[in-house]
């Protein structure tokens, strides 16, 4: 009989342990290092003249097509082509960029990515936000410094100020944004968690 008892003692333990590192899995932000698929869903032509602005990398770049800019793109393994406009969070491969130039030598020739360096951003509500890689503008003293994606004609959805990477479970300050005569004014903002960040 004891035996027993201390048998079902130890499942007990044995699952509030595991239901423990389970919600502290939850409670944190799942951090991806960004390995492009090189096969992409087509082939473009183009080139890229310098490192990516939207995430500190040595095979990341800001590429054209035409008057295109298009940033960030992974340069390949073998540096023949480069893969744009990858969306990992929408299972979205990219396409592929056939060099019409040699790549330039980056600017950051040794990896240094910061803690912040993300380039597709997941909040917990699912909205989809990537780096500024534009103009910017403030709305009450806040940078809007990633645009997310957004259904509607009049407003912007943007998270202010970047990411806060203090705790495990990174957070951002997700606003709307309507624009009229005076400018850019704040419609509502929340503070919300980020699932998901690819680097």
């Amino acid at each position: 009989m004891a035996q027993v008892k201390w048998g079902r003692t130890f499942c007990l333990v044995f699952i509030g342990v595991f239901a423990a590192l389970t919600v502290f899995a939850e409670q944190a932000t799942k951090i991806i290092k960004f390995m492009p698929d090189t096969p992409g869903r087509g082939v473009r032509e183009g080139h890229c003249w310098t490192s990516s602005i939207a995430v500190t990398r040595p095979d990341a770049w800001r590429c054209m097509i035409g008057n295109e800019i298009i940033d960030p793109c992974f340069a390949s393994a073998d540096g023949k082509l480069v893969i744009c406009d990858p969306n990992p969070a929408k299972g979205d491969p990219g396409f592929r960029l056939k060099l019409t130039e040699p790549l330039p030598k980056p600017d950051f020739p040794v990896q240094s990515v910061a803690d912040d360096s993300s380039w597709l951003v997941e909040l917990a509500d699912g909205t989809i936000c990537r780096p500024v890689t534009g103009r910017s503008f403030e709305v009450q003293g806040k940078s809007a410094n990633f645009y997310c994606e957004n259904g509607q004609k009049d407003k912007e959805i943007v998270l202010l100020e970047g990411l806060n990477t203090k705790k495990p479970l990174w957070t951002a300050e997700k606003a709307t944004i309507g624009h009229g005569p005076r400018g850019p004014k704040l419609l509502k903002s929340e503070r919300l968690a980020v699932k998901t960040v690819w680097q």
